[in-house]
């Protein structure tokens, strides 16, 4: 049977406090994992209120992943508050739609910094822990528009494309310090985050139901994002799995 315990192991998860990171932040906690919630969003002050009343080792830091200084600093701290790293998941990223035409110079950097320059960010400054500790696993979130993606996500398919071949760059060049590097694709996800979007472009209140089984819920990518940060997953890197419902089979 596969080993969900997490027991002594310490993960960063950003973009932690809402969306896909707070499902993979619950389920880490809930298998004994000490997790720190680095995100923007202070709704992880509340997570952490809520997690550590059920027991959970979990703490919050404030950070900017586009500021490679806050993601030092917060990757510190958790090193010092639970000892050590083992497990890192980059979650955090932004998702504005636009087109070729309608995507300003702006609007592009700001995607990629987030999105892309973020996991860098991350990745440089937990690598050197995941080492001291002999090893561990870095997931990072991608997305089925990694591809291609839709017209109106311009920017957004282009940092994630990046994102899958930062993966597969890093699971080569850190495979001798027994780094495993993966890669997990969602379809679409019902997160606060898309729930706004689609507001915002003026769906009605039943699009969810209308949506039907093309959407999928957060905890579906986070179960994944556990299964390939556990021993069971000790022999798979550099690998991208789709977590999407059978969206890509049926829209393709």
């Amino acid at each position: 049977m596969m080993s969900r315990d997490f027991s002594g192991k310490v993960a960063v998860v950003t973009g932690g406090a809402s969306g896909i990171g707070a499902a993979v932040v619950r389920q880490f906690t809930l298998r004994g994992a000490s997790v720190m919630i680095a995100d923007v969003n202070h709704k992880g002050v509340e997570m952490v209120e809520e997690l550590r009343m059920a027991g959970g080792h979990v703490a919050f830091h404030h950070t900017d992943v586009t500021d490679a200084s806050q993601v030092r600093e917060m990757v510190e701290e958790a090193d010092g508050q639970f000892g050590g790293l083992d497990i890192v998941v980059n979650c955090a990223g932004i998702f504005p739609r636009g087109s070729l035409l309608d995507t300003t110079g702006d609007l592009w950097d700001r995607i990629m910094s987030v999105n892309l320059k973020g996991v860098f960010h991350v990745c440089q400054a937990t690598v050197p822990k995941l080492m001291d500790r002999g090893g561990g696993s870095i997931i990072n979130i991608g997305s089925l528009n990694a591809a291609g993606g839709a017209p109106n996500l311009l920017a957004y398919s282009a940092s994630k494309g990046g994102v899958l071949t930062l993966t597969m760059n890093l699971a080569g060049a850190l495979s001798t310090n027994h780094i495993r590097v993966n890669c997990v694709h969602p379809g679409w996800v019902l997160t606060e985050g898309e729930m706004e979007v689609q507001k915002a472009m003026g769906q009605s209140d039943d699009w969810i139901e209308r949506a039907g089984s093309r959407l999928i819920r957060p905890e579906a990518v986070a179960s994944s994002v556990l299964f390939l940060a556990s021993d069971a997953a000790d022999q798979i890197t550099g690998q991208a799995i789709t977590v999407d419902g059978g969206l890509s089979i049926w829209y393709p």
